[in-house]
């Protein structure tokens, strides 16, 4: 395995900074999507596009045998780069801030490697590149599922990987259960009355009635939520008024919550439609709620864990593979595939020995070029062991 992961390396970095170089929003993922398509060729595959810029590639294995699918994303983020590398991106304001472009390449770099391994596979490989993974609440994982993704044919376990600053490059994070949070968001219109800034007594004050708002929506996770559940609730804008004199007669509040339990979402939801309304009406103004599901919790099947830690064990040693303490509160669509199927996602460590961690979505983030091998020598290891066992799923 070594060798065919040093063989391809330099491909697997081409191709990684190709993509960097030419990063594409969700659901423009046309350059990136055409490259996919004409390297999955040249390996022999069977090549489809779905959802308009997804691409799923088949490989059959000599033997029969059941079906596993690997998942990478594509669409990068509007950020504008400031990573300083050589390679960075040439579209303004458009970064791969989430590391999407390592993904796609290390998907690749294990396409290649599996489609040469084809005479010793029992079974079939899917390679599923997909959009949109950053359009929450939608998101690109539901598009391929209704585009018959999973089917024909039919994905017995499904795997993906993220890469994590938070670890070290050399690290594999393996978590069983929640690993990634739900993600929902809210939106509060406040309607209050103008009036002059001098005589607020003759208006309602729509900017005191948000605030007043999102002070009291903190007790639901304070004081409603079980202190051994998580939750996160964060307004992260509010805006409101016309002119430094005048009362405001409407203030609008958007927000997220992230939640890992079905519970702890359902009553985050069912309160946070109870308590809004009821706080604006007490000082006299309206507070319409609009909450949007988005992306469900990642929660990893105890199999499919169980064979990312033997892949792990053999790709980075005992030593290198981590159990997280705690599931992380971002999220991922991946978790769309996980409820029609079972799987699991790993965290690839991304953050060079010496080097300060960079955060996902930061215009500074670029993952450590030397985890990429790691990547691919993970997920063809994934792959070949869940067909190994995937009869007793």
């Amino acid at each position: 395995m070594d060798d065919h992961v040093k063989e391809i390396g330099p491909y697997v970095r081409r191709i990684r900074w190709a993509i960097h170089r030419h990063p594409e929003l969700s659901l423009h993922e046309t350059q990136t999507a055409a490259l996919v398509e004409s390297e999955l060729r040249t390996f022999g595959l069977e090549v489809r596009r779905v959802a308009g810029t997804g691409v799923v590639g088949l490989l059959r294995g000599a033997k029969p045998g059941r079906t596993v699918a690997l998942r990478a994303d594509m669409d990068a983020l509007p950020v504008q780069e400031k990573t300083g590398c050589v390679s960075s991106s040439t579209v303004d304001g458009v970064m791969h801030a989430c590391g999407h472009d390592a993904h796609t390449a290390i998907l690749l770099g294990a396409a290649r490697i599996l489609s040469s391994m084809k005479r010793e596979i029992s079974g079939n490989v899917k390679f599923l590149f997909q959009p949109a993974e950053e359009d929450n609440p939608v998101g690109g994982a539901k598009l391929l599922i209704q585009a018959g993704a999973l089917e024909d044919p039919k994905v017995d376990m499904i795997f993906a990987l993220h890469v994590w600053p938070d670890l070290a490059t050399g690290k594999v994070g393996i978590r069983p259960g929640p690993i990634m949070a739900a993600s929902d968001r809210v939106t509060l219109r406040v309607l209050g009355k103008s009036s002059h800034g001098s005589l607020p007594h003759q208006g309602v004050d729509a900017v005191v009635a948000a605030c007043q708002i999102v002070v009291a929506l903190q007790t639901i996770t304070s004081r409603n939520l079980n202190p051994l559940e998580s939750a996160v609730l964060t307004f992260g804008t509010i805006t409101g008024g016309t002119r430094y004199n005048i009362l405001a007669n409407e203030t609008t509040l958007e927000g997220t919550v992230r939640t890992f339990s079905t519970e702890a979402r359902d009553m985050v939801e069912a309160r946070l439609n109870q308590l809004a309304p009821k706080v604006a009406e007490g000082l006299g103004a309206v507070c319409e709620v609009d909450y949007i599901r988005g992306y469900p919790a990642v929660v990893n099947h105890p199999t499919a864990v169980d064979v990312l830690r033997a892949a792990g064990e053999d790709t980075v040693g005992r030593e290198g593979v981590v159990l997280p303490e705690y599931p992380s509160m971002v999220a991922e669509d991946f978790a769309f595939y996980l409820e029609k199927v079972p799987g699991a996602l790993f965290w690839l460590g991304c953050t060079a020995e010496g080097e300060v961690k960079k955060s996902l979505h930061s215009p500074e983030f670029l993952p450590d070029e030397n985890c990429l091998g790691i990547g691919v020598e993970m997920m063809v290891r994934t792959a070949l062991r869940c067909l190994e066992i995937s009869q007793n799923v």
